[in-house]
């Protein structure tokens, strides 16, 4: 017969709560004013794209370089630059950074 004694268990927190410092990162789809190889230069915004997109010209992921910019921010510059977001833009989760 085995004796089995079991291992104590670690105490982890069941809830994290979100670091504010880090600002949020968002993901849609856009409409471009011009060619779709044309650099997109937000100030205050970090911007990747992808040439790839169900509805729009391209994906567009976007970071502010502020923690308290939001959404509605970004669709002002966005607009402001002659780019129009289809549908909503959301935040992606970070679950990795």
């Amino acid at each position: 017969m085995t004796l089995h004694t079991p291992a104590p268990r670690h105490h982890l927190p069941l809830q994290t709560t979100p670091d504010d410092t880090v600002a949020p990162t968002f993901i849609l789809e856009a409409i471009l004013s011009g060619p779709v190889s044309q650099p997109i230069d937000l100030p205050g915004w970090t911007i990747r794209v992808w040439p790839v997109a169900r509805l729009g010209d391209v994906t567009l992921e976007a970071r502010a370089s502020d923690p308290s910019q939001r959404a509605a921010d970004l669709g002002m510059a966005l607009n402001r630059a002659g780019i129009v977001p289809l549908g909503p833009i959301r935040a992606r989760s970070t679950g990795l950074g």
